[in-house]
C-alpha cells in the first residue's frame, strides 16, 4: 500500500463539528439572553465573570486533550496502517471517548446537584457550553493544521 492519507472521514467529522459549534453558539446566546432577562443584572455579570475565570483555567487542558485527539485521528487516516496500529488507535479512541463521556456526565450531575441559586447554576452551565465549544474549536483547528502538514 502507498504511504498516504485519506482524509474523507475526518473532513466529514470536521464538518459535523462545525454544525455542533453553530448549535452551541446559538444555545449559548439563547441561554445568556434568557438569563439576562430573568435574573438580576449583578448576578448575571458575576456569572459571566466567574465563567471567564474558569474558562481561562480550563483552556490549556482542553486544548491539550483536543490536540491529542486530533493528532490521533489524523494518524488513523493513514492508508498504510498495520492491524496492530489500528488496534492501538482504537484503544486510544475508546479511552478518549470514555474521558469525554465522563466529563459530560460530571457536568450534568454537577448542574443538577448544584445549589438552586442562580449565582451557582448559571456559571456551571456557561462553563459547560464554553468548554464543549472550546474543545470542538481546538480539535478542528489542530486537525486541519495536521491535515495540511501530512497531505
Amino acid at each position: 500500500m502507498a504511504n498516504g492519507f485519506d482524509f474523507k472521514r475526518l473532513g466529514r467529522l470536521i464538518t459535523i463539528y462545525y454544525v455542533v459549534q453553530a448549535f452551541l453558539l446559538l444555545l449559548l446566546a439563547g441561554v445568556a439572553f434568557w438569563f439576562q432577562a430573568h435574573v438580576p443584572s449583578q448576578i448575571f455579570i458575576n456569572s459571566i465573570l466567574r465563567t471567564l475565570v474558569v474558562q481561562v483555567i480550563f483552556f490549556y487542558p482542553v486544548y491539550r486533550f483536543a490536540a491529542h485527539e486530533a493528532k490521533r485521528e489524523v494518524n488513523s487516516c493513514s492508508t498504510s496502517l498495520s492491524p496492530a496500529d489500528m488496534l492501538a488507535l482504537r484503544r486510544k479512541r475508546l479511552t478518549g471517548d470514555i474521558i469525554k463521556a465522563s466529563l459530560f456526565i460530571f457536568f450534568i450531575i454537577f448542574i443538577l446537584r448544584a445549589p438552586q441559586a442562580p449565582g451557582a447554576q448559571y456559571p456551571i452551565l456557561f462553563v459547560f457550553i464554553l468548554t464543549t465549544l472550546c474543545y470542538f474549536q481546538c480539535y478542528n483547528f489542530i486537525a486541519k493544521r495536521e491535515m495540511r502538514s501530512k497531505g
